[in-house]
């Protein structure tokens, strides 16, 4: 195993980022502008994060640029179109995305395409498509993938231009959760879930699941709450600015695991004004439930000194390598951010392994780490199991194509902490 070559983790682009952040808004159609070969992975990889399809409504796309899939319709471009441009594919394809579908049409440009020069935005306007249908005109693929998600999550609303109103008292939109996230809409319910205990409401959840709809009453939020910042600094910035609506964040990053969860909700009802204790409870409950299961283990130490491996965004990276230290006793022997790293969540994973002494876990190499798990998306951590490289991945975020789950397995808050220990004591 020590003999292997260094193993570079594939990240995911900023261009598949456009594209799944327009996937993540209910009522939206992602409209590919480029050739067919770009559509296919990408159609797949949003079907397995936010399945949506209607088997009721398949026939009625079979219709030319949807060829029978419902997901991310696409110009199809040729030859021809990148010698003489391709504006005649995207006046005929936009009537048909509104017969067909209806939804708000978003186009993103494949990185070939986006060379040309077609200006989707001058033919949107041209065809009077201007309130139904937005162009991102940039070309995002050599941006990280969270920023890039980001930065298609705040067009859209920006396109959509709520209007603020009265302010609702006691109520939050919640950023940057990204639909990549493992079992994401299970990390949503329970993340309101947790709040509603707290006496706050989730107004919306833009880049998760929110309607188009939604966007006009996200204004009238008292608060924005953050999850991931690497998913929602810039579009918590255009809240800010334009409305006045501030963001809390917490120092202790993601709510993953039983510490950072409390932390999560302890921040958010301190700005405002709320009693946690009913969240506080919850995990609680959870927490002792784990420690009886632990407990009641013939070998219940049987985690102390497993190595593990961690590559996720650095706000999940943070709270997650820091609770199987101190809640299990692990020890990290490597850790990876993924690219767009949030600098506060870096600078105190450093402090924290420098404290520890476990400085060496940061730009090691992974075959010469031998950890026994590997914490990563479920294409990583089943690849590293079968090459040999760790003993058990667990799952958490996509890619994944061989896990399946029929009972909810979030990755945030309280259930998110049991679904991480039932994967760990069930793999050693």
């Amino acid at each position: 195993m020590n003999d292997m070559p260094g193993i570079k983790k594939i990240h995911m682009d900023g261009f598949t980022g456009a594209l799944m952040a327009v996937e993540s808004f209910d009522g939206t159609v992602t409209v590919l502008h480029g050739p067919g070969g770009c559509r296919n992975y990408h159609t797949f990889l949003s079907s397995q994060c936010y399945a949506r399809k209607s088997p009721e409504n398949f026939r009625k796309y079979s219709q030319k640029y949807f060829y029978w899939n419902s997901r991310m319709p696409c110009t199809y471009m040729d030859e021809n179109d990148y010698i003489n441009g391709a504006d005649s594919k995207i006046e005929e394809i936009l009537p048909i995305i509104k017969e067909v579908d209806g939804g708000a049409a978003v186009f993103i440009q494949s990185p070939g395409a986006s060379l040309i020069g077609d200006n989707i935005s001058d033919v949107i306007e041209r065809l009077g498509y201007s309130g139904t249908a937005l162009a991102i005109e940039e070309s995002l693929i050599s941006q990280p993938f969270s920023s890039s998600y980001d930065h298609t999550v705040r067009s859209i609303i920006e396109w959509k231009r709520p209007k603020r109103s009265d302010t609702v008292k006691g109520t939050v939109n919640l950023l940057g959760l990204p639909i990549t996230t493992r079992a994401w809409e299970d990390s949503l319910e329970e993340l309101r879930h947790m709040l509603a205990l707290c006496g706050i409401e989730v107004m919306t959840s833009p880049g998760a699941g929110c309607p188009v709809s939604g966007i006009d009453s996200s204004a009238d939020a008292e608060y924005n709450v953050m999850v991931c910042p690497e998913y929602g600094s810039g579009t918590a910035d255009y809240y800010e600015s334009e409305f006045g609506i501030p963001c809390i964040i917490s120092d202790a990053g993601a709510p993953v695991g039983f510490d950072a969860s409390e932390e999560w909700i302890k921040n958010i009802c301190s700005v405002m004004g709320k009693d946690p204790s009913g969240a506080l409870g919850y995990i609680d409950r959870h927490r002792f439930r784990a420690f009886k299961t632990i407990d009641k283990l013939v070998y219940n130490q049987r985690t102390r000194g497993v190595r593990f491996a961690v590559m996720a965004d650095s706000s999940v990276l943070l709270p997650l390598t820091k609770w199987l230290y101190s809640y299990l006793s692990m020890v990290p022997v490597f850790l990876e951010a993924e690219p767009g790293e949030d600098t506060g969540c870096m600078r105190s994973l450093g402090e924290f392994i420098g404290c520890s002494g476990l400085g060496n876990s940061l730009g090691t190499d992974l075959a010469k780490a031998v950890p026994y798990f590997v914490f990563a998306d479920g294409h990583m951590s089943e690849t590293m199991r079968l090459m040999g490289v760790c003993k058990a991945g667990v799952d958490i975020s996509a890619p994944d194509l061989s896990h399946f789950s029929f009972i909810p397995k979030p990755v945030m808050g309280a259930l998110g902490a049991m679904y991480i220990l039932d994967e760990v004591f069930n793999s050693l």
